[in-house]
């Protein structure tokens, strides 16, 4: 018999300002990732972002 399907949820934790190796500025953030289960909750990575590295309007042919 198939087990149901768990309900999961990820959520961010902290949003923090981070440094850009690339951008060599203070332009990406960086926070962690929860996963919320029935059976609680647990610290799965992390995630970042950069807004000059990753804006899809505003890409040079030297960071590609």
């Amino acid at each position: 018999m198939p087990q149901p399907a768990l309900a999961v949820t990820v959520a961010p934790g902290e949003v923090l300002e981070d440094w850009c190796p690339a951008c060599k500025a203070y332009t990406r953030i960086t926070g962690s990732l929860a996963l919320l289960t029935p059976a609680g909750v647990s610290t799965v990575g992390t995630w970042t972002w950069c807004s000059v590295c990753e804006d899809p309007d505003d890409q040079e042919a030297s960071r590609g």
